[in-house]
């Protein structure tokens, strides 16, 4: 979908898309360009269950591999 950046910065959302991201967003520079991500409703609630997903017994070693190998096939 294309979008228009105005002479101000400023990134024109359409209304279809405005409607599934809150008010704010993280911007994201990746390799191919920028990734637009919508901040949680609760940021804090939402960490909390990623890190029930986490294996008690796993070496924080390996959980930090594991995050890094799958953020570098999601960027291939």
């Amino acid at each position: 979908m294309w979008a228009k950046v105005d002479a101000r910065g400023r990134l024109y959302i359409p209304r279809s898309l405005r409607s599934k991201i809150s008010k704010e967003v993280y911007l994201v520079e990746v390799k191919d360009g920028i990734l637009v991500i919508p901040k949680p409703e609760d940021p804090i609630k939402e960490l909390e269950e990623i890190g029930r997903a986490i294996p008690p017994d796993k070496p924080v070693d390996e959980i930090k591999k594991d995050i890094l190998k799958q953020a570098m096939e999601e960027l291939e």
